[in-house]
C-alpha cells in the first residue's frame, strides 16, 4: 500500500447470480482502489464475499459506499455492503495464514450446536480460528478449521485436550499442522 491510500474491508451478500464478482470489482477500480485480497463464497444460494482494498486518501468511506449502492441499483439481485475503514494501526499481514497454524478436523452425527461445540474448545484454549468451512452428508456434520495456535497452551496439551473432548462429545477430532496438511491435500498437476 502506498503512503497516500487507505484500506479498507468490504463484506457483499446477495442471492447467487453471474456476474456478481466483476460488478464489484469494477466498482472499485472506478474508484482507483487496489483490491488486495479476497474472500468469495456460495452458500445455499447466497453469495458472499469479503476483500480488502486500498483507496486514494482522496476517496472516502462514504464514496464507496455510494459507488456500492450504484452497483446495487444496478443488479438484479440486491447487494447488501459494508464498508469498514482500516485503523492505520492494525497489522495488515501478507500471508493469512500464520506460521503456526494447524488444520483441526471435527467429524460427528448432525446435531444443533454442532459448531458451538468445536468452537468453545477453541475459545477455552485461546486458539484463534483463520478460517471455517462447515458441510452435511448423509447425516454427518464436517467441520474443517484452520487456527492459529501461537497463543495456547503447549501443542500436547492440546492434543490430550482434544482427545478427551472428542471422546465426551461423540467427535472424530484431527489436528495436525498446516504445512503437513497442504502438503498431503495439495493436487500437483503437471505443466507442460
Amino acid at each position: 500500500m502506498k503512503p497516500d491510500q487507505q484500506q479498507y474491508v468490504i463484506s457483499i451478500m446477495s442471492r447467487d447470480r453471474v456476474g456478481i464478482v466483476h460488478d464489484i470489482s469494477q466498482a472499485i477500480s472506478g474508484l482507483d482502489g487496489n483490491i488486495a485480497d479476497i474472500r468469495q463464497s456460495v452458500l445455499c444460494g447466497y453469495f458472499t464475499m469479503i476483500l480488502l482494498a486500498a483507496f486514494p486518501s482522496a476517496v472516502s468511506k462514504r464514496d464507496i459506499e455510494r459507488r456500492l449502492a450504484e452497483v446495487d441499483a444496478r443488479s438484479e439481485t440486491a447487494i447488501d455492503a459494508a464498508v469498514k475503514e482500516v485503523e492505520i494501526s492494525d497489522p495488515i499481514a501478507r500471508n493469512s495464514i500464520p506460521d503456526n497454524a494447524y488444520v483441526l478436523t471435527a467429524t460427528g452425527p448432525d446435531r444443533v450446536g454442532f459448531v458451538a461445540t468445536v468452537t468453545s474448545f477453541c475459545a477455552t484454549n485461546n486458539i484463534n480460528i483463520v478460517d471455517l468451512s462447515t458441510t452435511r452428508s448423509d447425516g454427518d456434520y464436517v467441520m474443517i478449521l484452520i487456527v492459529d495456535l501461537s497463543c495456547c497452551p503447549v501443542i500436547n496439551d492440546i492434543r490430550i485436550g482434544l482427545q478427551d473432548f472428542a471422546r465426551a462429545n461423540h467427535l472424530h477430532i484431527v489436528l495436525q499442522h498446516y504445512d503437513i496438511f497442504r502438503a498431503v491435500n495439495e493436487i500437483n498437476l503437471p505443466v507442460h
